[in-house]
């Protein structure tokens, strides 16, 4: 019995040794997901100074705005930026900064923060406060964006409260004169006391998106996500086209179609065709059913959904044809397949926002189809763009399409 189970093991071993591509797959294809995700990955668990980039635009004529600056920098995994190719920030450049996907917070301090604070009427109501911006993209995920609006926020109440609290201690000391009564006395401290839960404070933190996005109310967490798995999912037809090519390959369908007058271009593209319809139809469903079932809203350009949706199919589509004119078996199909949507999505950004990993792997994450056309439904979904905004993104999904087409077709054989 030993024997016979050895001598079947063996001769399954030498059938899969003997394929050189899928035997480098089985291997190259974990340990790539491994380093690229744990590349990016590696600020969320460690407090790495390139985990979050937050820009700061100081106006303050006082110091009150500089002590705010000094609590803030000892966060942890955060560092704040005040100046921009050795020049101090303005709003416009920071704003600009955040539309350009530079960085994607910035904090605003206006000109009046320390004197609305030392100001005599300073929380009496007569005076309307003054505004700490903490303008954000509206594609970063509130788990980064909450922490340090609670963080700034505790922080301006801080100083607040200890630039005011004293000037309010005074005037009470200097009502109690001899002769003052026990009761009265107790119902000043009381105000006193009152006066730190006070939430008309002469400065309020505000989160603004910058006014070049024109975003009426926030994301929530399924226009940030729906869009990145969603993407993950549609790439998979690759799985299902070359899959298909190889069984037609095997049975001899390719050898029988090349009998008849048609260059293998036009052959292959009535391969693709209905897959990108299925594409399509995943697309349709998936943003659709998020629409009613969650009440996601799809932005404020139909046309942009549309022409994005259609050069997303397409790349990932013509992906399928590329790995099928790669692939010899089928295990080189399903390891390829792997290899290249696992990699494309994390890098991508579907699983980690691209933003918050290292900077270098953000430009990286540029050469697969994945970014792209995260970028372009992030702009239509969250940040209100229209279809104009979007056609650098369209552009660079038809080159990917068409480029991995053409390797496709160059590459393809037919038995």
């Amino acid at each position: 019995m030993i024997g016979v189970i050895w001598a079947l093991m063996w001769k399954d071993l030498k059938i899969f040794f003997k394929d050189r591509g899928a035997l480098v797959l089985i291997f190259v294809q974990p340990f790539m997901f491994i380093v690229v995700m744990s590349y990016a990955l590696a600020g969320m668990f460690t407090p790495a100074e390139d985990r979050l980039r937050v820009l700061v635009v100081n106006q303050d004529r006082g110091t009150y705005a500089a002590e705010v600056l000094a609590s803030l920098e000892e966060m942890d995994g955060v560092v704040f930026e005040e100046t921009w190719e050795d020049k101090a920030l303005t709003t416009e450049q920071a704003e600009r900064l955040i539309v350009e996907g530079e960085r994607n917070i910035a904090v605003v301090f206006p000109p009046e923060f320390s004197e609305r604070l030392e100001a005599e009427n300073g929380s009496d109501g007569e005076m309307p406060p003054v505004q700490v911006r903490l303008v954000v993209d509206p594609a970063t995920s509130s788990a980064l964006v909450d922490p340090l609006m609670g963080t700034l926020t505790g922080i301006v109440k801080e100083v607040a409260y200890r630039v005011m609290v004293p000037r309010q201690v005074g005037a009470l000391l200097a009502q109690a004169i001899p002769g003052t009564d026990e009761e009265k006395w107790a119902e000043q401290m009381q105000a006193m006391t009152a006066f730190q839960e006070d939430t008309s404070l002469p400065v309020v933190v505000e989160r603004e998106t910058p006014e070049a996005m024109p975003v009426t109310v926030y994301p929530d967490s399924f226009q940030q996500n729906v869009p990145g798995y969603t993407l993950y999912g549609l790439f998979w037809v690759v799985s299902l086209l070359a899959g298909s090519v190889m069984e037609e390959r095997r049975t001899g369908t390719f050898r029988r179609l090349q009998a008849a007058p048609m260059h293998r271009a036009v052959m292959l593209a009535g391969k693709l065709a209905p897959y990108y319809v299925i594409n399509l139809l995943q697309l349709v469903v998936m943003l659709g059913a998020s629409s009613l079932l969650f009440g996601m809203s799809l932005g404020q350009s139909p046309v942009g959904l549309v022409v994005v949706s259609l050069v997303a199919a397409a790349s990932a589509t013509g992906l399928g044809v590329l790995v099928a004119g790669l692939a010899r078996t089928e295990s080189q199909i399903g390891g390829l397949t792997i290899l290249l949507l696992l990699t494309f999505s994390a890098l991508g950004g579907c699983f980690v926002p691209r933003f918050a990993m290292p900077e270098w792997l953000q430009h990286i994450g540029l050469i697969t189809p994945h970014a792209w056309a995260l970028d372009a439904y992030q702009d239509l979904l969250v940040r209100g763009y229209g279809v104009a905004q979007v056609m650098p993104e369209v552009a660079a999904l038809m080159v990917f399409a068409a480029l991995f087409f053409g390797i496709g077709v160059w590459r393809f054989r037919f038995e």
